[in-house]
């Protein structure tokens, strides 16, 4: 297991010396056009090349919210906090449809039985974000102190699309299953959204992965959410980003 880890260690440091940015001039467009304050990454995995708008927020961490519950997700089933994504034993609700509803009771609970040891481990060895949970192990995720960059995500993401994080294969199908938002003959969009309130100006986030027949785009969008009718923003804003890119058919 160690050995796995440091390989892990090993493609993170890659991908981090391998930061070359690209600006989309499509999607800084659509972001001045709805005057909204936020940064959309895309990830060409077999280009090693990253695609966006604001390149300087997108170095910038905010906690992720519920786009944890991928990583959590993975680490209660690996640590045996729960059996299965149907074993509803301990939370009341089983994690697949905590996953679905982003139910925050459930993975309140959920942290609590993985328990402070496990959860530190797995956060420094898995490299999410700043790695850092603090004192209070049930809110984190939302109140920090982890937090997490659109960079960061997008590297993620393109380790759990690929079967490159050190859960078994199983697990990691089964989760990413979970996130499949719609599909076509040969392309699949996988995604999760959060919305971060612990300060002031909330932050919105919607996270997730395209493949495209062979092809894999991991993408991560975040924006300041200034009131209720910016909550819906971060999905629609990403769907047409990705379309402004060529990736993504507008429905």
């Amino acid at each position: 297991m160690k050995r796995v880890f440091a390989a892990l260690l090993m493609l993170c440091t890659t991908l981090v010396d391998a930061d070359d940015w690209q600006d989309s001039p499509a999607v800084a467009a659509l972001f001045r056009a709805q005057n909204i304050s936020g940064t959309f990454v895309v990830y060409d995995v077999s280009a090693n090349q990253m695609i966006g708008f604001d390149h300087h927020r997108a170095n910038l961490r905010y906690p992720p919210a519920a786009t944890f519950n991928l990583p959590h997700t993975l680490i209660g089933l690996s640590t045996g906090s729960v059996s299965d994504l149907d074993d509803s034993r301990s939370l009341d609700i089983s994690l697949r449809e905590a996953l679905i509803s982003h139910d925050p009771d459930a993975y309140q609970t959920l942290a609590r039985l993985i328990g402070p040891i496990q959860m530190q481990w797995h956060l420094s060895a898995l490299i999410y974000g700043n790695r850092e949970f603090g004192s209070v192990l049930d809110t984190f995720w939302h109140d920090g102190p982890l937090q997490i960059s659109a960079i960061e995500q997008v590297r993620f993401l393109s380790l759990l699309s690929r079967d490159a994080l050190p859960f078994s294969r199983e697990i990691l199908s089964d989760v990413r299953e979970l996130v499949l938002q719609e599909q076509g003959d040969d392309w699949r969009l996988y995604a999760i959204s959060g919305i971060d309130e612990a300060s002031g100006t909330g932050v919105g986030w919607w996270v997730g992965w395209l493949t495209r027949g062979e092809q894999l785009y991991t993408f991560a969008l975040n924006l300041d959410v200034n009131n209720e009718s910016d909550i819906t923003q971060q999905v629609q804003l990403g769907r047409k980003s990705l379309t402004a890119m060529g990736l993504l058919e507008l429905k």
